[in-house]
């Protein structure tokens, strides 16, 4: 009998086609990586050229002075873009415009390949600190670098700070200088207690500088300076014998900031209403002609204990002790409406200084820019401090809101424990616009726009 063997005979045409497909599917996914591999090294080459082309502006500018870093107004510039404000990602800024203006053209377009990058200026305003007067601190410039990969819109930015002397510097020739901010501060305290005052020694030259900080007191009252981060009492490190910043980059890079503590003691047995005045002075070590100062007064309140009150307004609330967060954040009322906020105090007061009322406000349910003005009535339970204390014109535009100052003189006014007291804003002027918008919005953005009542008072 004979029998066959099919062992040795190849391959059935099942196995080949099974062996077909999965050698499909291989090459599929080999052929998908790889295609997505080569994708992707294109974005990232296309990133790359539009940070090239995005730094490349920067660069062009830091040759202006500053009065020349500003866009071109519209009638000058066709490429010019209609907004009055931008938002960098912190908030909206004012658009900065000036015929003489260095920037030629806010949009321009850079091809390469089949690709074009459309390249925006914004240069802006920033406000280092909201709650001081100065809504004008420094300059932004702002580079958005667009395009079109594979049917989605990209997008690349870069953004630069232009200080003033920086900037009028130049990139080769090198200066040296500092600022010391608050340049004037008052504050109250206890006999026989510390008043700290808070500095900011910030490096404004365009090199890497350290700086010698000395001060001195009109009174004799003793002075302490201490590291505000560490709590410690500043340390020479350049070895001179005068303590010192250490080492701070230029102006706004990061590090370009040392903060220090001024502990003013008052003695034991001062009266109240006697002051002392303490200069604090920082110079560079690099060169010792530049320098600036700071004023520090110290005043004692004797036996009595030292108010420094903030107050928050907060809508829906009455005056309250800390910045307000969450929503709502803006509250809206019609001209010639009035806010009311009010507080309860717990003790006595005597106020020793004047207030300071920061508000916050912009246009009621539109973006047109007007000039909006409001008076301010500060009255307890059982008098009036003062009345209709006028805010003067505000130039508002956009949809944000804009800080406001106004000075109270209440001075040696007198709350009893137990009194409540109130602060009234009546909406007295809003100019143009659509007569059902002419309204007031005030603002309570948070850590950023705390609308708020300032006084120094003292009590038993």
């Amino acid at each position: 009998m004979y029998t066959s063997d099919h062992r040795d005979s190849g391959f059935t045409l099942i196995e080949a086609a099974i062996a077909l497909l999965i050698a499909t599917f291989i090459f599929v996914a080999l052929g998908q990586t790889i295609g997505a591999a080569l994708r992707a090294a294109e974005e990232r080459r296309l990133e790359q050229q539009a940070a090239a082309l995005t730094a490349e502006v920067v660069e062009s500018v830091r040759d202006l002075s500053y009065e020349q870093v500003a866009l071109l107004p519209m009638a000058s510039d066709p490429s010019r873009l209609p907004a009055t404000s931008y938002d960098p990602g912190t908030g909206a800024e004012v658009v900065i415009e000036d015929a003489a203006g260095g920037i030629p053209s806010q949009v321009t377009t850079e091809s390469f390949n089949t690709i074009t990058f459309t390249l925006t200026r914004y240069v802006t305003w920033v406000d280092e600190n909201p709650l001081d007067s100065e809504a004008e601190d420094y300059r932004r410039l702002t580079v958005v670098a667009e395009w079109v990969s594979r049917g989605r819109a990209r997008s690349e930015e870069l953004q630069t700070f232009v200080a003033r002397q920086s900037a009028e510097a130049g990139a080769s020739n090198p200066t040296y200088g500092p600022v010391v901010g608050a340049p004037i501060l008052t504050s109250y305290g206890k006999a026989g207690s510390d008043v700290v005052f808070e500095q900011t020694v910030t490096n404004i030259g365009n090199r890497e500088d350290t700086f010698d900080i000395t001060w001195t007191n009109d009174a004799g009252w003793p002075v302490t300076i201490l590291n505000a981060t560490t709590g410690f009492a500043l340390v020479d490190t350049t070895g001179n014998g005068t303590p010192d910043t250490g080492n701070l980059f230029p102006s706004p890079d990061t590090g370009s900031t040392f903060d220090i503590e001024v502990v003013v003691t008052v003695p034991l047995g001062t009266p109240f209403g006697e002051r002392s005045v303490t200069i604090v002075e920082a110079t560079s070590a690099t060169d010792p002609g530049s320098s600036a100062s700071a004023s520090d007064t110290a005043v004692s309140t004797g036996t009595f204990t030292a108010v420094n009150a903030d107050l928050y307004l907060k809508s829906g609330l009455a005056l309250s002790p800390a910045p307000p967060v969450g929503l709502p954040s803006r509250v809206s009322g019609a001209n010639g409406s009035t806010f009311t906020w009010s507080t309860t105090v717990s003790d006595d007061w005597k106020v020793i200084t004047d207030g300071t009322l920061d508000l916050y406000v912009g246009r009621r349910g539109t973006c047109d820019a007007a000039d909006v003005a409001y008076a301010v009535t500060v009255r307890t339970t059982s008098t009036t401090w003062v009345s209709g204390v006028p805010s003067g014109p505000i130039a508002v535009s956009g949809c944000g809101v804009r800080l406001s100052t106004v000075s109270l003189p209440i001075s040696d006014s007198l709350i009893s424990a137990g009194e409540t007291l109130y602060v009234d804003v009546t909406i007295t002027q809003v100019s143009g616009g659509n007569p059902g918008k002419q309204g007031l919005t005030v603002g309570f953005d948070g850590l950023l726009a705390p609308s708020q009542l300032s006084l120094r008072a003292v009590k038993p």
